[in-house]
């Protein structure tokens, strides 16, 4: 009661003043366990090459799941421009290029982009669809079998 009579007597009107040591308390936030940012099943991933592809989704893992920089998935095209190699509801391979998720390499550095991308492959894998990637990838595709389209990239990084 007291603390509500000083306040209002400071001009604070009917909140109670609080002292400098007392820190403000907020609630902690609703918010669901933050989840790992690399590529799962039914991750959707913009597509970098002039397939005609812009989003597609991941159905299938070739290798390790969940995919990093590098791994071959399957994926099916959910959108498509009308003139392109390939139309919607297509299901095609792909390499990741770029992901959200944070990497560490061997060197010790720490590569991450602001989105997942692919390069849209073959199914078989043994050569790209496109003939022109565009924007940089990543360089652990020289690790695996994907140098085609590391020589399509405008940048390696």
């Amino acid at each position: 009661m007291f603390a509500a009579a000083t306040a209002a007597a400071r001009g604070l009107g009917s909140c109670l003043a609080r002292s400098a040591a007392a820190p403000l308390l907020r609630p902690p936030l609703l918010t669901q366990p933050r989840r790992d940012m690399s590529i799962h099943l039914k991750t959707r991933l913009n597509v970098i090459d002039n397939t005609g592809a812009k989003e597609v989704e991941c159905i299938d893992f070739y290798a390790r799941k969940p995919a990093r920089l590098g791994d071959a998935i399957r994926v099916v095209v959910k959108s498509a421009k009308h003139d392109g190699r390939v139309s919607k509801k297509d299901i095609v391979g792909a390499v990741v290029v770029r992901q959200k998720a944070k990497m560490q390499r061997p060197d010790g550095s720490v590569i991450f982009f602001q989105e997942n991308a692919c390069v849209l492959m073959k199914r078989d894998l043994s050569g790209p669809i496109g003939t022109r990637v565009t924007g940089p990838v990543a360089r652990e595709l020289r690790q695996g079998r994907f140098m085609k389209v590391v020589l399509m990239a405008s940048r390696v990084v």
